[in-house]
């Protein structure tokens, strides 16, 4: 069936995108059972506790129902709950409260309501470590690693373990309860940038005596893991790459030293990127040629060893005795959670999607490699339109859309997305793009955004989207870019600096930087004086980047996208862009979802965005869609 692209039939409804997919994410195990948290979009986007009991191999829901399991800490949250030999805690929403999960499933609260935020969950011998944010004062909120008795109501917020740095990181402690550690980091750093990493003999009552394990400028560490014998594990960029290291007790040592990064940037406070296994070897993932690998490092001999697990996607590491546990993604699989010894076979537990994707109208994903202007190679991933009965018509090329992830300090997999396939089963070509700045490369090729936020990673997107048009590959007049957050900035500031796009969508994009700079959350308020410079010195720069200062320079048309409760990037930026191309005469629709954040969570506001933005492309773009 010959069909102009974009108006292919799809399978791929915008309902059937949220009615039927989970989220899957941190991943714990405890003994035989395993357990994760699952957000669930046709329940408003409520996050639950989920645990596979190994003996029944059942999955259930921990929670009762209506119970959000969510952390606020950082805004982004993570580390929501901890587990230890059959003991639960979790922090929920909207009351901010840690509590306990008692046998029966209801919950029993240990910090009282009020101004305190808590994440980075970590259990002890009948305590919990937590990352707590206090937003009690009229300054900005104060990060302080805390202790709490899990047995007492701790009234006033937890014994305070750490305090004076302006962030905490998810805090490790050892099997045997008798030692800490924690990352820590300044303004204006970001997790990625410079880090300091201590540890502590844990005491009853009295400070802690902490020593620095490393911190030193411009080397980032993070996800501390104490050992059995009390070694503690760590990841650090100090050789320009993600590698492991451990402190023995007599002194820090590299693991390995390799030309890969085996950690994704710390925007959360509950990721595992590598896992100590019984017998002394370490699983972890890395990325190679494009793709994720998942390996068994040998400390004695520094070799690595594949799993024999098929995938390109891994990550929410586990491991206990001689078994891993990971979630895996395939190019035509989306992630999934397996378990099972080192050599196999795997079980799997969850599947984000219970009915899975035909084969047959999954793009493959294939690595794609530019040269941006200034002659330095970028790396992203190209999904071609696939449809088994749908082709388009002679002499014609596919529209390419350019995916810019957010972060800026993020990477996108090559694993299959249904929020690509949607896409590519309608006859879109995707470019989906990890630009200078993004994970996976190195300390180097994320360095490269240093500064030029607004400028490189814009000369990325452009001159990638034109080698797929110079190639063959797309129609180089039917060229459209999408991004959420900080990749709908790039999608304004693009839009407003080149013609290279006839369209784009921005997902609650930054259209000011100075109220970017002087009205979000601590943890990003400082973010861009390393991106841009510091603020108000460089206020020229933020100016001139700002694509609210150039709505009268949009070339095509602006499709806005925003939570009317967002609190990194309020609701008034995407006003203000509006109302400034407006008065400039360009196309532009702004929708505000009322009841949204950073980030759509609810079914309502997923598919309803879904719908607007492919009838928005086709009306640009010149094509009907088929009916959802």
């Amino acid at each position: 069936m010959s069909s102009p692209f974009g108006s292919w039939p799809s399978p791929l409804s915008p309902r059937s995108l949220t009615s039927a997919t989970r989220g899957l994410d941190e991943v714990r195990v405890d003994g035989p059972d395993t357990y994760w948290l699952e957000s669930r979009p046709w329940e408003g986007g409520r996050v639950v506790l989920v645990r596979h009991v190994g003996t029944s191999g059942v999955a259930e829901d921990v929670v009762g129902e209506g119970v959000n399991v969510r952390s606020r800490v950082h805004e982004y949250g993570g580390g929501a709950y901890a587990v230890r030999s059959g003991t639960v805690v979790v922090t929920t929403m909207p009351d901010l409260v840690v509590h306990v999960v008692e046998a029966d499933g209801s919950l029993r609260a240990i910090t009282p309501q009020g101004e305190y935020r808590y994440g980075g969950l970590v259990l002890g011998d009948g305590f919990v470590l937590a990352v707590r944010e206090d937003h009690s004062g009229a300054g900005e909120a104060v990060n302080t690693l805390v202790r709490l008795d899990l047995e007492g109501d701790n009234a006033d917020g937890g014994v305070v373990l750490w305090e004076g740095s302006d962030f905490v990181g998810r805090p490790a402690v050892s099997p045997d309860g008798s030692h800490v550690a924690v990352v820590t980091w300044e303004h204006p750093n970001m997790p990625w940038d410079t880090t300091t990493l201590r540890r502590a003999t844990l005491v009853a009552d009295g400070p802690l005596e902490w020593t620095v394990v490393e911190g030193r400028e411009d080397v980032s560490v993070g996800q501390p893991q104490f050992d059995a014998d009390g070694s503690l594990w760590f990841v650090s960029d100090e050789s320009g790459w993600w590698n492991l290291k451990r402190d023995s007790g007599s002194g820090v040592t590299s693991v390995h030293s390799e030309e890969a990064d085996f950690m994704l940037p710390q925007w959360v406070l509950g990721m595992s990127d590598f896992a100590l296994l019984a017998d002394g070897r370490v699983l972890l993932h890395w990325w190679a040629d494009g793709v994720g690998r998942l390996g068994v490092l040998d400390p004695s001999s520094g070799e690595t060893v594949d799993v024999a697990l098929e995938g390109v996607q891994f990550d929410q590491v586990q491991a206990v005795g001689d078994e891993i546990v990971v979630r895996v993604g395939t190019l035509s699989e989306l992630p999934f959670i397996v378990r099972g010894p080192v050599g196999g076979p795997f079980t799997t537990l969850r599947r984000s999607r219970d009915e899975g994707l035909d084969p047959a109208y999954a793009s493959t994903a294939q690595p794609w490699t530019w040269t941006n202007s200034g002659g330095d190679e970028v790396h992203g991933v190209f999904l071609p339109p696939t449809h088994p009965e749908a082709t388009g018509p002679d002499g014609e090329l596919p529209p390419l859309l350019v995916f810019v992830h957010g972060g800026p300090t993020s990477r996108t997999e090559a694993g299959l997305q249904l929020a690509r396939a949607f896409w590519t089963t309608r006859g879109f070509a995707i470019l989906d793009v990890n630009h200078s700045g993004s994970t996976g490369h190195g300390r180097a090729y994320r360095d490269r955004l240093l500064r030029q936020w607004g400028v490189i990673d814009i000369d990325d997107v452009v001159t990638g989207a034109r080698s797929l048009a110079d190639a063959g590959h797309v129609d180089g007049d039917r060229l459209a870019i999408r991004g959420g957050s900080a990749g709908g900035y790039t999608v304004l500031r693009a839009l407003t600096t080149s013609d290279a796009f006839a369209a784009g969508t921005s997902y609650f994009g930054v259209a000011d930087l100075e109220a970017l700079a002087t009205d979000t959350h601590k943890f990003e308020s400082r973010y861009l004086d390393r991106l841009i410079g510091p603020y108000p010195q460089d206020k020229a720069t933020y100016v001139d980047r700002s694509p609210l200062n150039h709505a009268d320079q949009v070339q095509g048309a602006v499709l806005l996208l925003q939570g009317g409760i967002d609190e990194v990037v309020p609701q008034a930026q995407a006003e203000a862009m509006a109302a400034g191309m407006r008065a400039a005469g360009e196309e532009v629709d702004l929708v505000i979802y009322p009841d949204e954040g950073h980030g759509f969570r609810a079914a309502s506001a997923i598919e309803d965005s879904l719908s607007r933005e492919l009838a928005f492309y086709g009306r640009v773009l010149g094509f009907t869609p088929a009916p959802n």
